[in-house]
């Protein structure tokens, strides 16, 4: 008996034996042994296990507490089962909000393409003129080039005065065009009474998730003195200011330092003098100075916060302007994501 207790082998979940004696030809089935056992030791349990009601060591099983213990395990394989329904359910859920999220951010980006497609094509551009910027920035000596004549290509933009008044007749907050050169970013520049008012409107005033660009209700658009502020959001397919970050490649910044401003009244130039990624918690946008040393404190302040370094030397007398748009930092806080350019020249509009 010693030795059958130590290689019987009990199949798991079997339970354990009664009183109930065992009777010939039914004790591999009451023992729960496996297939074979008696033909791999040559043994008939028949004779042997015959008559005996209980093996010595095992304990006999209380049938209600078996039962209770069997409910238990239904209880929580049910349990189990509607915690499983439920996490499947929720986060099938989120799923399909994400879809739904994806596919509306894809039809508002497509809707504000068509938009400032058809705002760009409201004009007939039936004129070609070629338009020059003659720098006339009063800055000490120092190695910068400074082209004598810059000129534009035009062939998408609102090219006469007449062709701005379009826009100014559809919206009297129109203030000017900006384009910049090789780059999509090429859109009219609205300004309303808060920052807010055209955040997530377009020229129509009519809702659009993309917005517009705009600029500081705090900046003067006849004159651009001082330090002036454009914003527009990054869109997932670059539209608006997304094409921005390609500022962050060196290359780049060092091959696309101009750009241009158009008002009913003349064509602006603008150099890039700084670029860099910064936190909602730096005040880049100040507009009010007590003393031209504070102006030219703040704008030597931008200047060394570039990513790369700059060939500008700033005068206290220079109109800095700003664009600015959302950056997504790496630890998921809320970045921007900055551009400055100082007034280089300007020539009146045709």
């Amino acid at each position: 008996m010693e030795r059958d207790k130590k290689t019987l082998k009990l199949i798991k979940d079997k339970p354990a034996y009664s009183a109930v004696s065992l009777r010939p030809g039914n004790d591999r089935g009451a023992l729960g042994l496996k297939e074979g056992w008696s033909e791999k030791y040559g043994r008939d349990l028949s004779s042997e296990v015959l008559g005996i009601k209980k093996l010595e060591g095992f304990k006999e099983v209380d049938p209600e507490k078996h039962r209770r213990k069997v409910a238990a395990r239904e209880k929580k394989k049910r349990r189990n089962k509607i915690i499983y329904i439920a996490v499947q359910s929720v986060l099938t859920a989120v799923m399909l909000f994400a879809i739904a999220k994806i596919g509306e951010n894809y039809k508002s980006n497509v809707a504000g393409r068509e938009h400032h497609q058809a705002v760009r094509e409201l004009t007939g551009h039936t004129s070609d003129p070629v338009v020059y910027a003659t720098p006339d920035r009063e800055v000490p000596e120092y190695p910068m080039e400074t082209p004598k004549r810059i000129e534009y290509p035009a062939e998408s933009l609102p090219k006469t005065r007449e062709d701005l008044l379009v826009y100014k007749n559809i919206n009297e907050d129109f203030q000017f065009w900006l384009y910049l050169p090789d780059s999509e970013i090429s859109y009219y520049v609205l300004q309303g009474e808060t920052n807010e008012t055209y955040l997530r409107a377009d020229i129509f005033r009519n809702y659009n998730r993309s917005g517009c660009l705009f600029l500081d209700y705090r900046c003067d658009p006849a004159t651009m003195s001082g330090h002036t502020i454009i914003y527009g959001h990054t869109m997932n397919d670059i539209s608006i200011f997304g094409e921005l970050r390609d500022y962050l490649e060196e290359d780049y910044y060092n091959s696309h330092r101009y750009f241009y401003t158009l008002s009913l009244d003349s064509v602006t130039m603008w150099k890039v003098f700084s670029v860099y990624i910064t936190t909602i918690d730096e005040y880049y946008i100040e507009t009010y100075f007590r003393s031209p040393t504070d102006y030219l404190a703040f704008i030597n302040g931008l200047n060394d916060s570039s990513m790369y370094k700059s060939d500008v030397n700033l005068v206290k007398t220079d109109d800095v302007l700003t664009l600015s748009t959302c950056y997504r930092l790496y630890h998921g806080a809320d970045g921007r994501l900055v551009v400055h350019a100082v007034k280089v020249g300007s020539s009146p509009m045709l």
